[in-house]
């Protein structure tokens, strides 16, 4: 664990251990980096805490808010040592508007360490989803420990971005009992965008994993006892990229996958009484997958409008009309269009689904701010670029209305932290209530695919959970 004031800026903090230069593949997807020491990893003392706070914390009149980021990276890398990370200058901000907070970053278990299970090893006494449980351990610890530091253990609040995000929706439900939080922030991610997978899945993997380290010839008790006793980085570096680490339906942890259908149906049983909710969402969101998955542009407008057939025939022609797609057009025309379907139906609607379903208040926002940064994905509101703008570690790299809006933006999640309203919450019926963009971002914007009049009617009547279906059976055709 590590305490900082907002005014220190050196901390010596172990990472969970994941695949080698992490933090420069994020830097990659913002575009910018920034400066950036080795990242000393651990697979027994990377669960700590990096505790941020006011200078004079412990001399205020009384608790502060505290908020409580989860990183995103796939489930796969991510680390609270990470600079874009850094809460020094969002918990400076707050004190300097007079509604100041702490901020809390968490390590937890990623990879195969944190979301490898199976029946063989549950059977011998290893749970699923224990990157999740880790998360939760740290939520408890500070909900009971944070009075020791300034904060108020009753004003928490739960963020994450990406994986991330998807995880401060899993906490909520995770396990039996209350939350550790009583608010929630989700920056571009819900468990609608990234589903747990199937036990049956699990199983294939673990399958996988014990074929490609040469144990398949072992009994169950026997490739249990040789996968706890190989070296974490040993088993890492034989495993190879792109296996799906990420969290599992089981019977204990996540026990049901919500769907779209469900949010709009009248129960919504499943959702809570009492934790406000901001949610958004940035507009090229899909730029993750464009990366991640760029092999699929090859074919991918042959195999999309087959899938669109399969799942929604009668509304495949009209689909591609709203996104601008036609017969005539190659892969690679095709590609980012398709990446504008993804991102509707994997962040967009998500976000609209849990705000309108929402039993507590709820605000939405969307990230329209165009990345200023050189490289492919310059003049489109990308993934992971929300962060950049929430802890303003990249000011100095903006023009003065780009800083303008980070500071407006983060200044709307304080509001938030601190019970406020940050805007206009959400009411029945309507759409997100803020967009962010800068004067400067609305000339640099090359995002002209907009389809926020097209999209909701759309796929209301093809259905939205069948176009989920189309995407997903996209990425794993």
């Amino acid at each position: 664990m590590c305490l900082r004031t907002a005014t220190l800026t050196k901390t010596l903090r172990l990472s969970a251990i994941s695949p080698p230069n992490g933090c420069e593949y994020e830097f990659g997807l913002i575009q910018k980096s920034l400066p950036a020491t080795e990242f000393p990893e651990s697979d027994t003392e990377c669960l700590n805490l990096n505790i941020t706070a006011p200078a004079d914390v412990l001399h205020g009149p009384s608790a502060l808010p505290v908020f409580v980021f989860i990183h995103g990276g796939g489930y796969s890398f991510g680390s609270n040592a990470w600079p874009q990370y850094d809460h020094a200058r969002i918990v400076t901000l707050s004190q300097e508007i007079g509604i100041p907070v702490i901020g809390v970053g968490i390590n937890y278990r990623l990879g195969p360490f944190g979301f490898l299970t199976s029946k063989g090893l549950q059977d011998h006494g290893y749970s699923a989803n224990n990157g999740l449980k880790d998360q939760q351990v740290a939520l408890i610890w500070i909900k009971k420990h944070i009075a020791l530091f300034g904060g108020d253990p009753n004003r928490i609040t739960c963020m994450g971005e990406s994986a991330g995000a998807v995880s401060t929706m899993h906490q909520i439900q995770l396990g039996t009992g209350t939350p550790s939080f009583s608010q929630f922030v989700s920056l571009s991610g819900s468990p609608l965008m990234m589903r747990p997978l199937p036990s049956f899945v699990a199983n294939d993997i673990y399958q996988t994993v014990t074929g490609i380290l040469g144990l398949q010839h072992l009994s169950a008790a026997e490739r249990v006892a040789a996968l706890s006793a190989m070296p974490a980085t040993e088993l890492l570096m034989k495993l190879p990229p792109g296996l799906p680490f990420l969290p599992v339906l089981d019977e204990r942890t996540i026990k049901k996958e919500t769907n779209f259908a469900e949010l709009a149906s009248d129960t919504k049983t499943e959702l809570p009484e009492n934790i406000n909710m901001l949610i958004g969402s940035c507009d090229m969101d899909a730029s993750i997958f464009g990366i991640m998955f760029a092999s699929k542009q090859t074919g991918c407008l042959k195999r999309f409008v087959a899938l669109l057939n399969e799942f929604a025939l009668q509304h495949t022609s009209e689909i591609l009309r709203a996104y601008h797609i036609t017969p005539e057009m190659n892969d690679s025309e095709a590609w980012p269009l398709i990446l504008h379907f993804a991102n509707d139906i994997s962040f967009h609607a998500p976000a609209s689904a849990y705000a309108s379903a929402w039993k507590s208040t709820a605000y939405q926002y969307r990230f329209k701010e165009p990345n200023p940064w050189d490289g492919p994905w310059k003049g489109y509101a990308t993934h992971v670029l929300d962060i950049a703008y929430l802890f303003l570690n990249y000011t100095e790299d903006m023009s003065k209305s780009q800083a303008k809006l980070a500071v407006e933006f983060a200044t709307d999640v304080i509001h938030f932290i601190n019970g406020k309203a940050p805007f206009q919450k959400v009411k029945q019926g309507s759409k997100f209530a803020k967009e962010y963009i800068s004067e400067d971002g609305k000339t640099l914007s090359r995002d002209k695919q907009g389809n926020d009049t097209v999209w909701p009617e759309l796929f209301s009547r093809a259905g939205y959970d069948a176009m989920s279906g189309v995407w997903a059976k996209f990425l794993s055709s």
